[in-house]
């Protein structure tokens, strides 16, 4: 093609053009708009030509840097106030609506002074009287949430406050060294739901949740008084759901979860140099030290509280025990609910001369179901299963209906047969009853003549006990297996020793060599002693051992004191020595 010719091209209009800038359809197009356009309206002076104009779509327009970030920043600067937008709408519609749950956005910031601690930004407003918190929770942050007159949720300054400790990173916090209940560390940003009519005075739901699974984790009797998997579920309800559970119930599990977590704080250990062992009325101390409640604390007096006031109102009355059971967990739960309500009872009333609340022989009801049986609901029928007052309960022990829980069980009935024993056999002698009727004692004396250690009830009771550890199942026989413990089975070969000092303790004669009574007492405190070395020797966490636990060594303790007295009496070194090395490792345990 020749210079002269005129070379045709499409603009991008579509249209065709002369390869002239401008060409010849732009003039023409321009003379147009100007020849008809409206009065006042405001053209260019010249026609813009779009002669060989790219479309932008087929553009790849590089930008610089200083676009890019200014986009970016303004981009920013929108989200900002789009969010600040959604939090105002998020308030005026919970305080409209009932039905409308606050949700809360959870971001995660790095934090300068190097310590973990846990954040809480809130988003408060009056519902019906109750307070509302949507929480924003940071690992890292500096601030931390604290309860503060148990209603609402107050950001202070770690330095400032100590009521929660300063890690509260539920995906770091340690909890007795288990590795199980550490979630993934690498955070993932998510949106959390707070139900408006959340009770007040329980913590955010994460928090909640945790002490939930701690609890569950370690307190010797919770997956027995409750059934975990279904309790847990029951959490993700609404408050207001039925099936939700009781503000008194989850008071109580957050302050007894929060002995097994560095995430919430508890009361400090007592300081026996400033008030004696024995001082009942600990408040005394708090208050003079104007010491504000734990987290802990504070749970407990919630629970009671809200306990009070449901039962005055005649509402949710032992949630677990008020309704008749609908399914075999139900059932279980309440039969497992009388049997640790009546252990509680039975061990802390073995150690003093009060009568107990409850006669064994008004006692019908049957035997737990194994651990098993209970966590995959399997029905066992009455047939299969032992009564409170089956013949020889506390000896006879089928291996199908047996595990370390039941003989938990049996073991606190045998030492509350002991109790009872003590406390009825004079009465029942001087009436004649000829099953406690003595050879040795003046029948007709003073009640401290009364010796009832020749009677058949006391040698049968006595049999008893000393069995009862020999007639466990073989799969039962260690309660310490490659260094784990099963609580429930320690504590068993532990009560039947404490058995045998409660029931000889009242007729031994420390200072005669040649008293049965004493024997036995003191063989009993030395195996009583062989099993704190056992569990000593592990690496297991010994306060998460059944409190009983300790109450049956101080039974020891008191036991070797009684002939490091008799020992001292008689100037005898050698005994001398070996009872106060024995006595200094049980204080150290205790």
């Amino acid at each position: 093609m020749s210079s002269s010719e005129t070379r045709l091209v499409i603009n991008v209009a579509g249209e065709n053009c002369d390869a002239k800038r401008p060409c010849s359809t732009c003039v023409r197009s321009h003379a147009h708009a100007v020849a008809h356009a409206p009065p006042g309206t405001s053209l260019p002076p010249k026609p813009e030509c779009t002669f060989d104009d790219v479309a932008e779509s087929s553009t790849s327009v590089s930008e610089g840097p200083r676009n890019r970030h200014e986009k970016l920043e303004n981009r920013i600067h929108e989200l900002e106030i789009l969010l600040s937008q959604r939090d105002a709408t998020i308030r005026e519609l919970s305080s409209r609506s009932s039905n409308i749950p606050v949700v809360s956005h959870t971001s995660f910031s790095s934090q300068t002074t190097g310590s973990a601690a846990f954040k809480t930004t809130n988003l408060t407003s009056e519902f019906n009287g109750i307070q509302l918190s949507a929480q924003i929770s940071s690992p890292r942050s500096p601030l931390i949430s604290h309860y503060q007159n148990g209603t609402t949720i107050t950001r202070v300054p770690v330095r400032e406050e100590a009521q929660f400790p300063q890690q509260t990173d539920f995906s770091s916090t340690h909890v007795f060294g288990s590795p199980e209940l550490t979630p993934p560390t690498e955070p993932s940003l998510s949106l959390d739901v707070m139900w408006p009519n959340w009770p007040p005075n329980l913590p955010g739901p994460e928090l909640l949740h945790h002490l939930v699974e701690v609890f569950f984790r370690f307190h010797p009797h919770a997956n027995r008084l409750f059934h975990a998997a279904n309790f847990k579920s029951t959490l993700s309800l609404s408050p207001s759901h039925a099936k939700f559970p009781s503000p008194p119930v989850l008071h109580a599990i957050c302050a007894i979860g929060s002995l097994y977590t560095a995430a919430v704080t508890s009361p400090p250990l007592p300081d026996f140099q400033q008030y004696p062992p024995d001082e009942i009325f600990l408040q005394r101390q708090r208050i003079k030290e104007h010491r504000a409640d734990s987290f802990a604390e504070q749970q407990a007096k919630y629970a009671r509280e809200t306990a009070d006031h449901l039962n005055s109102l005649g509402e949710d009355l032992f949630q677990v025990l008020q309704a008749p059971a609908r399914n075999v967990i139900e059932d279980e739960m309440r039969r497992n609910a009388f049997w640790l309500a009546y252990a509680v009872e039975r061990q802390h009333g073995c150690g003093n001369g009060w009568a107990l609340s409850l006669d064994d022989q008004d006692i019908s009801q049957l035997l737990p179901v194994r651990g098993d049986q209970f966590e995959h609901s399997i029905l066992v029928s009455p047939q299969e299963r032992q009564w409170a007052h089956t013949r020889d309960l506390l000896l006879v022990h089928p291996e199908e209906q047996t595990d370390s829980f039941i003989l938990y069980i049996k073991g606190t009935i045998m030492i509350s047969r002991v109790k009872s024993f003590n406390l009825r056999f004079r009465a029942r002698h001087f009436v004649g009853d000829a099953v406690v009727a003595s050879h040795t004692g003046d029948g007709l004396g003073s009640s401290d003549s009364v010796d009832p250690r020749g009677s058949p009830a006391f040698i049968e009771l006595d049999h008893i006990v000393s069995s009862f550890r020999a007639s466990f199942p073989p799969h039962l026989k260690n309660p310490i297996t490659d260094n784990i413990v099963d609580n429930h089975l320690y504590t068993a070969f532990l009560i039947p020793h404490v058995a045998t000092i409660v029931l000889h303790d009242p007729h031994a004669d420390v200072l005669q060599s040649g008293c049965i009574s004493a024997l036995k007492i003191l063989t009993a405190a030395r195996a009583i002693l062989d099993l704190i070395y056992s569990v000593w020797s592990t690496s297991y966490d010994i306060s998460l051992l059944d409190s009983f636990c300790s109450f049956c060594w101080f039974v020891a303790g008191r036991v070797l004191v009684r002939f490091l007295q008799a020992a001292q009496d008689a100037k005898s070194a050698d005994q001398i020595s070996t009872l106060r090395a024995e006595l200094d490792f049980v204080q150290c345990v205790i």
